[in-house]
């Protein structure tokens, strides 16, 4: 019997139902925009690749109303120095990165990364360690409970765009049925081998494949080597099984052999065999140990030359991928998604121009290069104590404090994307200073659905000019008290114009600005083009 093939509209189609296809489907919704997610796999992953969730990617969760939810499901990253003290409670682990011969040597082990400052200075999130497998249907149930439609066991067959969006044909593996989508825009998330960019003919730049591992995922008792201690990751330096333990749960390890693919064959790293390396590794011969899960994957280095092909954008991994030292993959894909999803939602509902969603790219590209880069040298340094570090940044100001040079910001710009120390302090480009504007509600939280405007106590032009754009452009005005400006650096009379990512897109020094903030704000959104669509 010939299958009738079925046709849906949806304002964006997603291609990848991982972390980042997942979290653009949630932001989607957030915006009140719809779309329709296909994934090919059955279900969300099982596997506990991209355990460390960042401040910034908790502050996105947070505007999302899913901060508890993934605090629940993994416990807080505290302070390093705190991983020697024994006994600690079950609900957070020390964001420290050790090096040791082995696990039976942890008392001489050393560390070679901790995050310089207490996050409460600069976010109202810490960051939590909560792998793939866990926060995936957090994404998913969210992303459904605001309207996305998600088909896992589902493939993308043929895309196809034109000036006004793109037609796409999906295919349910299970039964065949095969559906035209039609979109005004995609997004290929869909991973770094999912075809998608290849198709829309984007190249690659970077050092391709740089290392490959074995992931396995064991139980084990190691509590009579570590003692109680509690740490993110260590190195474990064995020439026989070098490679990279972390904890999974209170039961569980994933410990990830680096082997070189030219000299070893995966399929010879059976079950049997990495028990073997499991217990060289870990400096305990006669450890009991069960592998559960082992899965071969290879390290890369490469960005994509472009995030954007006309109406299709790049996002996660199928935009960048890198060595995952630093934990900054799948938080930067969720924070491409998160971008993208306003900028669409603005574009739609007509208050910016589609110049807008050019400066997606021009914003997440040079960002992505920046911290794959970083995640590379970091990669190496951590594998050999002779490399010299010099040339890192610190995790917490790659990962955070990154900033933007668009012309949906307005200012000089920058020549970097990621500086060397944290700059929060105000200025366009960079991230809003945090500053708790009352109990539990911070600046981080005042810009999520529309522009915010903070100004401070002698901010009554800037109300007045924000008043007389009625209608024009969804923008709150927050009057804030000196503890804000003096975060900012501004005077009484000054204002931050902010994104609703959070990102500063203009600073007035004082009140003789507030007339500027029109013209601001049409050529920072390119207003004079014609909108894109309606939802």
């Amino acid at each position: 019997m010939e299958l009738i093939m079925t046709y849906v509209e949806t304002p964006v189609l997603i291609v990848g139902g991982g972390l980042t296809g997942l979290a653009a489907a949630l932001f989607l919704g957030q915006q009140g925009v719809g779309c329709h997610l296909v994934e090919k796999h059955e279900t969300t992953t099982v596997l506990t690749r991209a355990s460390g969730i960042s401040p910034r990617t908790m502050e996105l969760l947070r505007n999302a109303g899913l901060a508890q939810v993934v605090a629940d499901r993994g416990p807080k990253l505290v302070q390093g120095d705190r991983w020697r003290e024994l006994g600690q409670p079950s609900d957070q682990i020390p964001w420290v990165v050790l090096r040791s011969t082995s696990v039976a040597d942890m008392e001489n082990a050393v560390v070679i990364e901790e995050p310089s400052l207490d996050f409460d200075e600069v976010s109202p999130m810490k960051p939590h360690w909560c792998g793939q497998d866990r926060l995936e249907p957090i994404l998913r149930d969210a992303a459904t409970a605001r309207g996305a439609r998600i088909r896992f066991g589902t493939v993308l067959e043929s895309l196809k765009q034109d000036d006004d969006g793109v037609t796409a044909v999906v295919v349910d593996r299970g039964t065949g049925e095969r559906t035209t989508v039609r979109a005004e825009y995609a997004i290929a998330a869909d991973g770094v081998g999912g075809g998608l960019r290849e198709q829309l003919g984007i190249g690659l730049d970077g050092h391709g494949v740089v290392g490959a591992a074995m992931s396995v995922l064991f139980k084990a008792d190691l509590n009579p080597a570590i003692q109680g201690r509690r740490f993110v990751i260590c190195y474990l330096a064995n020439e026989q099984a070098p490679g990279v333990l972390q904890l999974f749960d209170e039961e569980r390890w994933v410990y990830g052999f680096f082997y070189d693919p030219r000299t070893t064959d995966p399929a010879d790293l059976t079950e049997q065999r990495c028990t073997e390396l499991l217990r060289t590794a870990l400096g305990v011969p006669d450890l009991d140990v069960e592998v559960e899960m082992t899965m071969p994957w290879v390290m890369s280095h490469n960005v994509a030359g472009s995030y954007r092909s006309g109406r299709v954008f790049l996002a996660g991994d199928a935009a960048h991928v890198h060595p995952p030292a630093g934990a900054f993959g799948a938080n930067g894909g969720i924070q491409d998604a998160h971008n993208l999803a306003w900028k669409i939602s603005a574009v739609r509902d007509g208050w910016a121009g589609a110049a807008l969603l050019d400066t997606y790219e021009r914003e997440r590209l040079p960002v992505g290069s920046a911290v794959a880069q970083q995640a590379l040298l970091r990669h190496t340094f951590r594998l050999d104590s002779d490399v010299d570090g010099e040339a890192l940044i610190d995790a917490a100001v790659v990962g955070n404090g990154y900033r933007y040079t668009s012309a949906a910001i307005e200012g000089e710009g920058y020549p970097t994307a990621v500086p060397r120390e944290f700059d929060l302090t105000g200025r366009p480009g960079y991230r809003v200073p945090h500053v708790w504007v009352r109990p539990g509600v911070s600046t981080v939280d005042l810009a999520v659905t529309s522009y915010a405007l903070l100004t401070g106590p002698d901010g009554a032009p800037w109300q007045e000019a924000a008043e007389s754009l009625a209608g024009t452009v969804p923008l709150s005005v927050h009057v804030l008290d000196s503890t804000f400006t003096e975060a900012a650096r501004l005077a009484a009379d000054g204002a931050l114009l902010v994104r609703p990512d959070g990102f500063v897109a203009w600073r007035g020094e004082n009140a003789q600005s507030a007339g500027k903030l029109g013209d601001v704000l049409a050529g920072t959104l390119d207003r004079g083009e014609k909108p894109a669509g309606k939802h």
